[in-house]
């Protein structure tokens, strides 16, 4: 009854966040990640894909900053309209409020974060910086590996800015807020490795798949 229930409210919150993400650039990296955090001291290596209206390569180093709360840089290359790619940069930290047990009555992960994405197009720049949420569900098979569903709500501002030569005063710069969610699976295959595939629906609308090596 539980699973069933979280899968319904994912589906619910896709169903209405469809009509909202078609104006807005989209986020270049996805999610790939759930809301627990990798350890303090901890350290991952990450590479992924993203194939949506944009194609995205990128790579990510996660760091545990605490006992709860993970750090994380990005670096891809980013191409919007089938043209040429571009270096786009991101960061992001989660921090999680609790996690799914029984002694405490917990359905789920659920983490907290902040999130930053910058992309120069050359005669146009796009920034964006926001907040979101993760909520996941660990699943243990017989094998001892774990299948984790999970989904992320993110709000944030979305800021277009265009370069013009010295002299014009055009300035057709703008700033929007958007909503965008990404639902996935995480399939945690050794203690060390860990491989994800999610859909994204914030504009740049596609599937995301990644893959997590453990470093330190």
């Amino acid at each position: 009854m539980k699973r069933t229930f979280i899968i319904a409210t994912i589906l619910l919150v896709f169903a209405f966040a469809v009509p909202t993400s078609q104006a807005a650039v989209g986020t270049a990296f996805g999610a790939l990640s759930t809301a627990q955090p990798i350890g303090q001291g901890a350290g991952d290596f990450g590479f992924g894909l993203g194939l949506g209206d944009a194609t995205t390569f990128m790579g990510t180093f996660t760091y545990g900053m605490s006992k709860y709360t993970n750090g994380r840089l990005k670096l891809g290359l980013f191409d919007p309209d089938g043209g040429d790619a571009k270096f786009v940069f991101g960061a992001d930290f989660a921090w999680q409020l609790f996690s799914a047990n029984a002694e405490h009555n917990r359905p789920v992960d659920l983490a907290f974060g902040g999130l930053f994405e910058y992309c120069d197009f050359g005669g146009a720049s796009i920034m964006q910086i926001g907040g979101f949420s993760t909520a996941a569900y660990p699943m243990t098979m017989k094998n001892g590996q774990q299948l984790i569903p999970y989904a992320r709500f993110n709000l944030r501002i979305e800021r277009l800015t265009f370069d013009f030569p010295a002299g014009v005063t055009v300035d057709d710069s703008e700033s929007n807020l958007e909503i965008g969610l990404n639902g996935g699976v995480k399939w945690q295959a050794t203690s060390s490795m860990s491989f994800y595939g999610e859909f994204q629906l914030d504009g740049n609308d596609g599937l995301f798949l990644g893959m997590d090596l453990n470093v330190m």
